[in-house]
């Protein structure tokens, strides 16, 4: 049996954030076995592996991989998988090795395997345990993206016995001075026009801060299914409300440096749950008040950090979008209560190097 060297990242589908990221992620060998459509096959470093199950299978049991970091036990889909190649790995991986995984799904754990599909109770108890045991069994490590998934996992039978860190996944600090107050004004919507990024409660809501606060402009960047309805809705007041559709990232970036207010009210549908929300690390980067609901695994943070958390009615939404436009956070402020790392890199080195440290 040949000594594990090899450290070891699974993408079930490899995007091209993940690979930006990369280069300030602890060295491994990224396996995938999809790629999203934003990322080109020219632009896949050769340290990505393009892989299938039989194939990952097969290299797992030579026993070279020391540590393996798979994906999230609460992906549903990917669990028959990502079971198979834990067991493989347990079984013919000798000497010092890890099985780890980082989690952000907050969804409740009974909705993330089963959706809205009703089954018996004995049943759903039985698969819950079963995950919570592969967890105790088969992983050595969890690193949490935020709160909400940590209270998701450790919902699970057994899995509080298994060595875990909450590591919110927040951006790092900037190493430049965000702009202040001065100058920023408006509210601004970055994400999917679809149901479960609550553009719809949005343009309810923005209709009551319409009347509150005569003169604020709502900005929305994106696209998707709601495009032509979101595009009628803005023609109904175009010097209030202004539609951009899809943006490249560093025009959204100076939009972000130019708002006072980023509104992201996504609402859980079926298995899915805003796990952190991309727009609201880049707009916490940026130093913008975040208006979000609990359905963010970060929420306990922004609430915790001056910024609001809006749930239930279109009222209570367009009451905390006003008020966060009326009296926007400090920027500075918002930029200060940031970590000096961005959090998923320190989740990854406590995942590949080791566990001694945490913040």
């Amino acid at each position: 049996m040949r000594t594990a060297t090899r450290s070891v990242r699974i993408y079930p589908e490899l995007r091209a954030a993940q690979v930006q990221r990369d280069s300030r992620l602890t060295p491994a060998e990224g396996w995938f076995f999809g790629r999203n459509y934003d990322l080109p096959a020219a632009d896949v470093p050769e340290h990505f592996i393009a892989m299938t199950t039989r194939s990952a299978l097969r290299v797992v049991a030579r026993g070279d991989v020391r540590v393996l970091e798979v994906p999230e036990l609460l992906w549903a889909r990917e669990l028959p998988r990502t079971v198979a190649i834990l067991l493989v790995h347990k079984i013919c991986t000798r000497g010092p090795n890890r099985r780890v995984f980082y989690a952000i799904e907050n969804n409740d754990p009974r909705r993330a395997l089963f959706g809205m599909r009703s089954f018996p109770k004995p049943a759903v108890a039985l698969a819950l345990a079963l995950v919570g045991g592969t967890a105790r069994l088969l992983i050595d490590a969890i690193a949490f993206g935020s709160r909400g998934a940590q209270q998701s996992y450790e919902a699970l039978p057994l899995l509080r016995r298994v060595r875990s860190a909450l590591l919110e996944e927040l951006p790092g600090r900037p190493t430049t001075q965000v702009p202040g107050s001065a100058g920023r004004r408006g509210a601004i919507f970055v994400g999917a026009l679809e149901a479960r990024k609550g553009i719809a409660e949005l343009q309810a809501a923005w209709e009551h801060v319409e009347h509150a606060l005569p003169g604020e402009v709502l900005t929305i960047v994106g696209d998707g299914p709601l495009s032509d309805v979101v595009l009628t809705w803005a023609r109904g007041n175009v010097d209030r409300r202004k539609v951009m559709g899809r943006l490249p990232h560093a025009r959204v970036a100076e939009l972000l440096l130019e708002s006072a207010v980023l509104v992201a009210p996504s609402q859980r549908d079926g298995r899915w749950r805003e796990q952190i929300g991309l727009p609201i690390k880049e707009a916490l980067a940026a130093g913008v008040t975040v208006v979000s609901t609990s359905d963010t695994g970060l929420s306990s943070w922004l609430a915790a950090h001056g910024h609001l958390i809006a749930d239930g009615t279109d009222r209570a939404l367009s009451d905390a979008v006003a008020a966060a436009l009326s009296q926007p956070l400090d920027p500075h402020a918002v930029v200060a209560a940031l970590p000096t790392e961005d959090g998923r890199v320190v989740a990854d080195r406590w995942l590949h190097v080791g566990q001694e440290n945490t913040r």
